[in-house]
């Protein structure tokens, strides 16, 4: 019987699998190659949008602030110069009370002050009973002496002590005659009076103060002001207050009294000398009385209004707008940002006043930082003077 010969099979299962990846890669390579090409755009870059002010200068005449609490212009304790009994107490020598320039007041026991008036005067005439025996007794030397006898032997030296003695007796009845003319306690000026502590039968010593008289028309505050901001209330921007003239610069004053917010008009009439610590200067503010306004009374706080010199081309801007340095960022023509330094000549609460560094129809950024760069380019938009955003704009002004 013959053998069959063994024949190996055409599609094994290791063929399958290799013609089948095969297929799949060609598929694939197929598919990639006939998609469309992708072209990736590059993201467009933003730039940052900020909000600026158009510089507009104008002429302005600068108010400068301070505060202060109205004191009276004239103050003074009263009291008597000797010791004594108070017998006698106006009515009107009261707290609160007031009372006229030269006006009785209170009034001492006299009797010790008379006692000691005529034992001055009786002093006096001794004295001269004196005067006039040293004189006989120098004429007599006069005529007896040497012409080379001493100034002892003519008696010049006895004639000079009893003159001497005369004139003491004179001036001790003269202080004692003064002393009982001021146990009557008056008014030195018109007024009204305050810590006043006397009765009658009291006994009250020199100088022991009975109460205080101050004027109640005309007023004064002392007002704060930094040393560097002087030179804002002259018109010819020198020191006001260094010569010997008065000064006049008017002020108006603001102040809640009697349950409402009031206010005065009052001059600067003088400056302190010298400077504070913290390199303040202070400045004398009066105020007189107005019939048709409610005076000022001591102890008001009140804010000041100083009215300052005049400027031409002032530039008002925020203070959010200032960045270290006294500068501001200003954006040019092509909305790229610039470093600019101005020159500030005064701050109040959230104004900043500059003078010099910018030009009209210029764009400052509102609020400025340090964290921005030169030549940054920004988008803005416009604020108008009212706070709103006017216009927007994309880099330069067209």
């Amino acid at each position: 019987m013959a053998k069959t010969a063994s024949r190996t099979p055409l599609l094994t299962p290791g063929r399958v699998s290799v013609l089948t990846l095969g297929l799949l890669t060609a598929l694939l390579i197929a598919v990639y190659q006939s998609a469309p090409e992708q072209k990736r755009a590059a993201p467009a870059v933003k730039s940052p949008e900020f909000e600026v002010l158009e510089v507009q200068p104008r002429t302005l005449a600068l108010t400068l602030a301070s505060q202060g609490i109205a004191e009276p212009r004239r103050r003074l304790r009263l009291a008597f110069r000797t010791e004594g009994e108070i017998v006698e107490v106006s009515p009107a020598f009261e707290n609160g009370g007031w009372v006229e320039k030269g006006q009785d007041l209170a009034r001492q026991e006299t009797l010790p002050l008379e006692l000691m008036l005529s034992q001055r005067k009786h002093d006096l005439s001794s004295a001269r009973l004196h005067m006039e025996q040293a004189r006989a007794r120098a004429r007599m030397a006069r005529r007896d002496v040497a012409p080379n006898a001493t100034a002892f032997a003519r008696h010049e030296p006895q004639l000079e002590e009893a003159q001497a003695r005369v004139e003491a007796a004179r001036l001790a009845v003269k202080r004692v005659a003064a002393d009982l003319a001021r146990a009557t306690l008056k008014a030195p000026f018109s007024g009204r009076l305050e810590q006043v502590n006397i009765s009658v039968g009291e006994t009250v010593a020199a100088g022991e103060v009975l109460g205080e008289l101050y004027s109640a028309g005309d007023m004064e505050v002392r007002l704060p002001l930094r040393d560097r901001w002087l030179v804002l209330l002259d018109g010819d921007g020198e020191v006001p207050g260094s010569g010997k003239e008065p000064l006049s610069i008017p002020v108006t004053l603001e102040g809640r009294f009697a349950g409402r917010v009031r206010s005065w008009q009052g001059v600067i009439t003088r400056r302190e000398g010298g400077v504070s610590r913290n390199q303040m200067s202070w400045l004398i503010a009066e105020v007189h009385p107005d019939a048709h306004r409610v005076p000022l009374e001591p102890g008001v706080f009140v804010e000041a209004g100083i009215h300052g010199r005049r400027f031409d081309d002032m530039v008002v801007l925020p203070r959010s707008a200032m960045i270290p340095g006294e500068g501001v960022w200003v954006v040019d023509e092509s909305g790229r940002l610039q470093r600019r330094r101005v020159s500030v000549v005064y701050k109040e609460g959230d104004r900043v006043f500059i003078t010099g560094g910018l030009a009209a129809g210029e764009r400052v950024l509102l609020r400025g930082t340090d964290l921005l760069s030169e030549g940054m380019k920004v988008r803005t938009r416009l604020q108008d003077p009212s706070g709103g955003v006017a216009m927007s704009t994309a880099g330069s002004r067209r």
